[in-house]
């Protein structure tokens, strides 16, 4: 059974932190980068991003408000895994990225990966 923090989303849903440290995984999958990277372009430390991806800790509102800037994820999907009712700033949808990588086989969760790259390097 997943670890819960003992709150609700609006909806009732408890808020798991091993299913926000999947979905905070899959985002830096996505953008090709590994732990450390990704702890330096959002200003904290990889031992962070290991705990949070782990599910040992909740990400806190200036790590939430850096990842939502640097990388346009929608915090209330990150927190609660419900689809963002805006659509994001950019042309890449991450949403819909994890959602296919989450699904795909290996040559798939290969080809999103490239695609993500690439719509990354391109400033999408």
């Amino acid at each position: 059974m997943g670890k819960h923090i003992g709150k609700s989303d609006p909806a009732g849903m408890s808020i798991s932190k091993d299913a926000i440290g999947e979905r905070l995984k899959s985002v830096r999958l996505l953008a090709g980068m590994n732990q450390r990277d990704f702890a330096a372009r959002l200003k904290t430390s990889g031992a962070y991003i290991s705990c949070v991806e782990l599910g040992h800790s909740m990400p806190g509102g200036r790590f939430l408000r850096s990842l939502h800037h640097e990388f346009d994820v929608n915090v209330n999907w990150l927190l609660t895994g419900q689809e963002p009712s805006l659509p994001p700033r950019y042309g890449l949808h991450v949403r819909s990225l994890v959602s296919d990588y989450g699904g795909a086989s290996q040559a798939g969760r290969s080809l999103i990966m490239a695609v993500a790259s690439y719509l990354v390097g391109q400033g999408a």
